[in-house]
């Protein structure tokens, strides 16, 4: 499994190694649930930095 999520208010990334399979679950930052990107989009964001 290759999913990496952002946090869309502070920029953490995370690479899920293995997800949740509950309903409505997810990973959580700044108490927001986190947006799953590409690879590519995340290489972007790491360009930045």
């Amino acid at each position: 499994m290759n999913k990496i999520v952002i946090c869309e208010k502070c920029g953490a990334m995370v690479k899920v190694l293995i997800d949740c399979t509950c309903k409505d679950c997810g990973i959580k930052c700044c108490g927001e649930t986190m947006k799953e990107i590409s690879a590519e989009e995340a290489n972007k964001h790491l360009d930045k930095k």
